[in-house]
């Protein structure tokens, strides 16, 4: 059989449609663990700003999904 690989769509040619999805989700994620769990004191700089927070997450998911879409392109082959 001569089965061609199928490549992966990418946004902008960087991004898998997973990896925004994840981003989104991180960035969701990130607003919930400030709005529930963070720091109300100025004195933690990452979890005491929403924004911040949403960052994180959003950078976090990001490289979890490009970690898992080239762990996946690399088993095709």
């Amino acid at each position: 059989m001569n089965a061609k690989a199928v490549k992966p769509k990418l946004v902008l040619g960087l991004f898998s449609v997973w990896s925004i999805a994840g981003m989104l989700l991180g960035g969701l994620g990130g607003f919930v663990y400030y709005r529930t769990i963070g720091c109300h004191f100025e004195k933690c700089a990452f979890v005491s700003n929403p924004y911040l927070s949403i960052l994180w997450g959003a950078l976090l998911a990001l490289i979890i999904a490009e970690v898992i879409r080239i762990i996946t392109i690399t088993d095709e082959s």
